[in-house]
């Protein structure tokens, strides 16, 4: 999907029809518009979300005030006006065109809830359009309106993404993004085709067959329910963590009570590396005691067996005398040495043979050889395994008192916040004990349901097999048996699909993202992606990894390398998918549009994001301020730009200074006075 254009008219702050030019190349993919705060560069942001998707983001005021104010003051009580915006890219090797559009009747100075209808065409090979018929569906099939996140957002409110209760949504979004969905699918659809095929095994699979097909059909009843539940519990968690993040939030905003939360904040920090260092240091005891364990177990076998050896020396068995392959090879041949024929059941065959009995394996001195070169270092090993696990005994006391020291400190100042003397905070405190009671309760509870999943699969497969040895004469019966053992045999299949295509997904997107943010970051930070799509930081400290709570600026950086690996990892893929002969040329290519991009970046930050933008998908729209844009920003980017442009602001409000910005060695106007409030998207071209 690459951006042709939009065209904009009476939207919001846009009066009269506007339209810019957003086509670019891969050696100029950006496109830099610049705009005062409050001069529309939001409301340029959620046209493209408007008329894709009919809706506007949650940061949008009034959004029932489609049309611009100016436009819609001029317009008499019952006359009518027409709000739109539209659409021009190309997909997958066609040229569309999407329009949303409403005529709003004015029965009075408030303008009323539109609901605007949506168009598309399509550029056939002479030239002319064509209707698409369902265009919401289509546009739906060419960007799903859950994956837009990561291509249609504001910079400042971009650190949503690694918010606690976002992650299962992105986890989803992810998987669409990334052609996951429809293994998925399948797998959803797998059981309702199973059920069909074995209600005959219930009626006409006999007593037994019907017993086991019931008893199976009940467990996956259970496990659908348990799996919904999870789901409910994971959102509810997630909701719980915001609202306890809001409620700490607010702790912190308390000037009276700020030091207090801040101390606490700092304590609750230390007491979580303690807590991730005492878990290493048990893990590295566990370890030792798993790999070396057994030596502590050894000195009395080795004292026995050095004892045994030692005699066997001095009585000459050892080493042996005579290899009893040796006189294997002369019974074979049956000649001695000597020359004299080893008849079978001869006296001198019979005197060989006794000498075989007492003749010893090369094998077993072999062994022995090699035992005998080990017991001496097993006392030095059993000291070194000595004194490493009192070491790591001590670590573990050291770790355990600071844990149990910072507890202390942690329960005394919850214990000032809970008994202030403020009611506001009494309140806040105690939201905060409720509401880790109940994160405790949900915690609880998702590890018993994953538990009881964990039986009811096993029990599935139990009683699976036990359905393929059950007796069934019915013909129809058999077949739905036959039938419903290849419809597991494929779930199975997807589902290990699923696994293997997810965690490669995943670790391709972590190792981007890694990329990604230490191209941008000057922190010894790592992020890392969990299994569960969660954004983290850490840090390593003495071996140990350490998690690093994220300020609102690395929550921006952490999120735009996330968007930049997911833009890099679907073409990635697409490509993929075009060697294979299954997608166009440009399938997996979505344009980034970006409001206040580097937000509460500070320069260096907006330097290094500035440079790494332009590398993060094939076609950029970022729309920014003048204090954000210029300088650093519009020197790295520069060199990119394919299109420049203002949102020239007019203001009603003679107090405010009017102001020129200078781009490319020239003055543009950027905020002027006029009659009404309205705005103009200008292409600069000189």
């Amino acid at each position: 999907m690459r951006l042709h254009s939009i065209l904009l008219t009476n939207f919001r702050q846009f009066a009269g029809v506007q339209q810019f030019s957003l086509r670019s190349d891969s050696i100029k993919p950006v496109t830099l518009i610049f705009g005062a705060n409050g001069a529309g560069k939001t409301t340029l942001l959620n046209a493209f979300s408007w008329v894709l998707y009919g809706t506007l983001s949650d940061d949008v005021e009034q959004q029932q005030r489609l049309v611009t104010d100016s436009v819609w003051r001029e317009t008499a009580i019952g006359d009518s006006v027409d709000v739109s915006a539209e659409v021009v890219f190309d997909h997958d090797g066609h040229n569309y065109r999407v329009q949303r559009r409403a005529r709003v009747h004015k029965n009075s100075d408030q303008q009323p809830p539109v609901a605007p209808d949506v168009q598309m065409w399509t550029t056939k090979a002479d030239g002319s359009s064509e209707l698409v018929g369902a265009p919401q569906e289509m546009i739906y099939t060419i960007l799903p309106r859950g994956v837009s996140r990561f291509f249609f957002f504001n910079g400042e409110r971009i650190e949503n993404l690694v918010k606690k209760g976002a992650y299962s949504e992105v986890r989803q979004d992810i998987k669409v993004l990334l052609d996951l969905e429809q293994v998925e699918r399948a797998l959803v659809h797998l059981p309702k085709v199973d059920r069909r095929l074995t209600a005959d095994i219930r009626k006409h699979g006999g007593d037994k067959a019907s017993e086991i097909q019931k008893s199976i059909d009940d467990l996956n009843d259970r496990k659908g329910s348990l799996r919904e539940e999870l789901k409910v519990l994971e959102s509810d968690l997630n909701a719980l963590n915001e609202e306890r993040e809001s409620v700490m939030n607010l702790l912190r905003q308390n000037s009276e009570v700020a030091p207090i939360q801040q101390q606490r904040d700092t304590v609750t920090k230390e007491l979580e590396e303690a807590r991730h260092s005492l878990e290493a240091a048990l893990s590295e005891r566990a370890s030792l005691i798993a790999t070396r364990g057994f030596l502590a177990f050894t000195e009395q076998l080795a004292d026995s067996t050095k004892a045994i050896a030692d005699a066997m020396y001095r009585k000459g068995a050892l080493p042996a005398p005579l290899k009893r392959e040796f006189v294997d090879q002369l019974l074979e041949a049956g000649e001695c040495i000597c020359g004299t024929p080893l008849e079978m059941h001869t006296e001198p065959w019979g005197r060989v043979t006794s000498w075989r009995q007492r003749a010893g394996l090369q094998a077993v001195e072999t062994v022995w050889q090699r035992l005998s070169g080990q017991i001496d270092p097993m006392t030095s090993d059993r000291r070194t395994l000595r004194d490493d696990l009192g070491q790591s005994m001590k670590r573990i006391g050291d770790h355990r008192d600071r844990v149990d020291r910072l507890e202390e400190v942690k329960s005394e100042l919850d214990g000032k916040l809970r008994d202030s003397r403020l009611e506001n905070v009494q309140a806040l405190e105690s939201k905060r004990i409720e509401l880790d009671t109940r994160r405790s309760e949900k915690e609880r509870r998702i590890g018993a349901v994953g538990h009881d999943l964990e039986q009811i699969v096993k029990d599935i497969e139990q009683k699976t097999r036990d359905r393929k040895n059950a007796e069934v004469t019915d013909e129809l019966a058999a077949k739905a048996r036959a039938r419903s053992d290849l419809v597991q045999n494929v779930r199975r299949a997807l589902e290990e699909i699923l696994e293997i295509r997810t965690r490669d997904m995943r670790h391709r997107l972590d190792e981007e993202l890694k990329s990604v943010f230490r191209s941008i970051t000057h922190k010894n930070y790592v992020p890392t992606l969990s299994d569960g799509f969660e954004l983290t930081l850490h840090t390593n400290v003495d071996g140990v990894q350490l998690p690093v709570p994220k300020s609102t600026g690395e929550n921006q950086i952490l999120s735009l390398s996330f968007v930049a690996a997911v833009s890099k990892l679907a073409r990635e893929i697409r490509k993929e998918r075009r060697a294979e002969g299954q997608s166009a040329d440009d399938a997996g290519t979505y344009p980034i549009v970006m409001d206040a991009a580097f937000g509460s970046l500070d320069h260096n930050y907006q330097e290094a994001v500035s440079r790494a933008l332009a590398q993060m998908a094939p076609q950029l729209v970022v729309l920014v301020s003048k204090s954000q844009g210029l300088g650093k920003v519009a020197t790295e980017l520069n060199p990119y730009v394919s299109h420049l442009g203002v949102i020239e602001t007019h203001t009603c409000l003679t107090s405010t200074v009017e102001e020129d910005i200078e781009l490319r060695g020239y003055s543009h106007p950027y905020i002027r006075h006029a009659a009404t409030d309205f705005a103009l998207l200008k292409e600069i071209t000189s």
